[in-house]
């Protein structure tokens, strides 16, 4: 088992959403911390206790647990294994997220986690972590009866038969080579070709080797045997690197690389001083025919032992990609400007047309609120929210398929993606496009697990688009205006509010677009569980904002209605609570509980409702007493379904934060 973390952008802008998104992706198990709320909303609630310390610029932290070839842990035990290294990293307490992966020839878990605590909010940036973590693997490989992997440390059995975990000693000898970096193991993961630095290891060193056991070598003989290769040694700071001559600063290593016995300070005990070469550059005082024939013993013509066949054909893709980059590049040039232009005109015809239908709905509504007659002024407010939601629904398809017209027209003759570009070129017969075509084809077939893969091509049958509001019909009486569909009432716009009889997504979508004509961009959403998930979701889709606010108390009668409601309509119902009496029934006292950084309840939610001030309060059975949590009413309507499962209570110094303790671990229905 092998736990290894990986190279962190140098900009400082991680993001939780693309790595989640990353890590979730093709996941065979899917696990999270208790102080995150679900697997979907992580990197939200990860970003928003990032954004709470200022000083943290970059609080993403992600490695990765890998096991051997033939090793299949079961999901408790890659779970196990999360928990394990987040402990040994001090990051146990923090929000992370974990996906166990099994398409690949090794099964294997990310761990995405928060470097920020959500309790104390203060970072965490473990110090040799990799040690660290490839300790922690040698404990689960014990624990777990798996086998044992290479790395810092190793697993020693004593004469008493129990295994110890002790650091390997470090090889300082000769023929030791520095280990290879993180960025040269990707890149031979990824390309199936040998590093620069595996690579000097090899002939190179063994060359120099040769020439250094030879009677009275000098620093000349050493530049002339790395010149062999095309490789030029040279000082840099208080050590050495040797380079491509021909391209130093894309392919380079440190001497130690070579071997130890090539790093600077020990051929400078041998051969004294350092000399540079006398012949500077990849061609100075060197024949056409020697300088052929370095170039040939060259890193680029011996990478990994490929044969020549095998070069050209790299060569070839770099060259497909160097024409790909050039046609984007004339592109870009040629049309860039022209594109622009027609982007910022369309977007400037789309914003006047908008701004004309709020110039018309405004004008209306201002001469019904003109009109000398009151008695129909409620119905027609909302027939005229009806009339200019209807018109911007239109709008906003027509503009939508003016943007798909008008990128179709200017994407003529742009290269597109890699693949589309290489398809373009391959339907053209350039067999080059061809290979390489197939080759990406061959990838993903690969990669993606069989029972996915589609029998064949199918086209899905063309839907007629109908906007959800031009199916509705609307009818009025004195409870106010009835929207119809199919002779069935919909919603109801009784003024301050409207109530839902059909809590479908499209009846729920035609409601907002009322509401959003009448309220601008805020509401209130009440009602039952399903319907506030369903609302809420949409709402945030349509950029409509749900609000909150100090409602007063009213004592609740009967169901909750689906409802959307104006931010001045009537107060939602709530209920009082009697906090003597459940301080009686539960044999225990109610204390109130005031936030501060750190604090927490954990135990069963017992109640939630209102004080005698009308102030919302959340009552949890905390061991030896009742802690009285004050919140805003709608938390407490909200926290509801909830009662008498287990919650933890986090606060911060201004609010209090409830996590359902019921949604972690390996065993449950999220954990596929």
């Amino acid at each position: 088992m092998l736990a290894k973390v990986p190279v962190k952008r140098t900009d400082g802008k991680s993001s939780f959403a693309s790595l989640t998104g990353y890590i979730t992706r093709n996941a065979a198990a899917l696990f999270h911390s208790k102080s995150v709320w679900s697997v979907e909303t992580a990197a939200e609630d990860m970003a928003g206790v990032a954004l709470r310390n200022e000083r943290v610029k970059d609080a993403v932290y992600h490695y990765v647990l890998s096991w051997r070839d033939g090793e299949n842990p079961s999901d408790t035990q890659a779970f196990d294994a999360m928990v394990a290294t987040l402990t040994a990293l001090n990051m146990q307490e923090h929000q992370w997220i974990g996906a166990v992966h099994r398409n690949t020839a090794h099964v294997h878990a990310h761990v995405a986690a928060n470097r920020i605590n959500p309790e104390t909010l203060k970072s965490v940036y473990p110090k040799g972590d990799w040690i660290v973590l490839d300790r922690t693997c040698r404990e689960l490989e014990v624990k777990h009866g798996w086998d044992h992997s290479p790395g810092p440390h190793r697993v020693d059995v004593a004469t008493e038969g129990a295994p110890h975990i002790v650091r390997s000693p470090h090889n300082l000898s000769d023929e030791e080579r520095a280990n290879v970096t993180t960025r040269a193991r990707d890149f031979s993961a990824w390309t199936g070709l040998g590093s620069f630095q595996d690579w000097v290891g090899r002939e190179p060193a063994a060359h120099l080797k040769g020439v250094l056991q030879k009677p009275n070598p000098t620093w000349h003989d050493v530049h002339s045997s790395l010149a062999t290769f095309n490789l030029e040694y040279r000082r840099t700071g208080s050590g050495a690197v040797v380079a491509d001559r021909d391209q130093p600063e894309k392919f380079g290593a440190k001497a130690s690389h070579i071997g130890r016995f090539a790093s600077l300070p020990r051929l400078e005990a041998r051969l004294g001083q350092y000399q540079p070469p006398a012949d500077k550059g990849p061609s100075h005082n060197r024949t056409p025919a020697q300088s052929a024939e370095c170039r040939a013993r060259s890193y680029r013509r011996n990478v990994d032992g490929r044969s020549l066949r095998r070069d050209h054909r790299q060569v070839q893709r770099e060259a497909l990609y160097e024409r790909y980059v050039a046609a984007k590049s004339e592109w870009d040039r040629s049309q860039r400007a022209e594109v622009k232009r027609a982007w910022s005109q369309h977007r400037v015809s789309s914003r006047m047309r908008f701004e004309t239908l709020r110039v018309e709905n405004r004008e209306a509504r201002s001469r019904i609120r003109g009109s000398t007659k009151t008695a129909n002024k409620r119905i027609l407010y909302s027939i005229q929210a009806y009339i200019s939601a209807t018109k911007r629904e239109a709008l906003q398809v027509k503009v939508r398929d003016e943007r798909l017209e008008l990128k179709a027209m200017l994407n003529r003759g742009q290269p597109g993606t890699w693949r589309e570009w290489l398809a373009t070129q391959a339907a053209a017969g350039d067999r080059a496009a061809i290979r390489a075509l197939r080759g990406i084809r061959y990838r993903e077939r690969r990669e993606r697990p069989r029972e996915m893969q589609p029998p064949g091509i199918t086209t899905a049958p063309e839907v007629a688009r109908k906007t959800s509001l031009t199916a509705l019909r609307w009818t009025a009486d004195e409870r106010g205006v009835n929207y119809v569909r199919d002779d069935v009432t919909v919603f109801r716009d009784e003024g301050q509010r409207v109530v839902f009889t059909d809590v479908g997504d499209d009846s729920i979508r035609a409601g907002l677009m009322l509401c959003r004509e009448k309220w601008t961009r805020e509401l209130y959403i009440s009602g039952t569980k399903e319907f506030k998930s369903k609302a809420s979701a949409l709402a945030a889709q349509m950029g409509i904002r749900v609000i909150d606010q100090d409602l007063k108390l009213q004592k609740q009668v009967g169901e909750p209605r689906n409802e959307l409601r104006s931010p001045h309509g009537k107060p939602l119902q709530v209920t009082a609570l009697d906090l003597e009496r459940l301080a009686t029934m539960y044999a225990k006292r109610a204390v109130i509980s005031a936030p501060r950084i750190g604090k927490q309840h954990t135990g069963k939610l017992v109640a939630t409702g209102c004080d005698a001030q009308g102030h919302g309060i959340v009552v949890i059975d905390a061991g030896r007493e009742l802690a009285v949590i004050h919140v805003t009413l709608r938390v407490t309507t909200d926290l509801q379904p909830k009662i008498g499962e287990q919650v933890r209570a986090q606060s911060t110094a201004l609010e209090w934060r409830f996590v359902d303790l019921q949604r972690a671990g390996p065993d449950l229905k999220h954990a596929r």
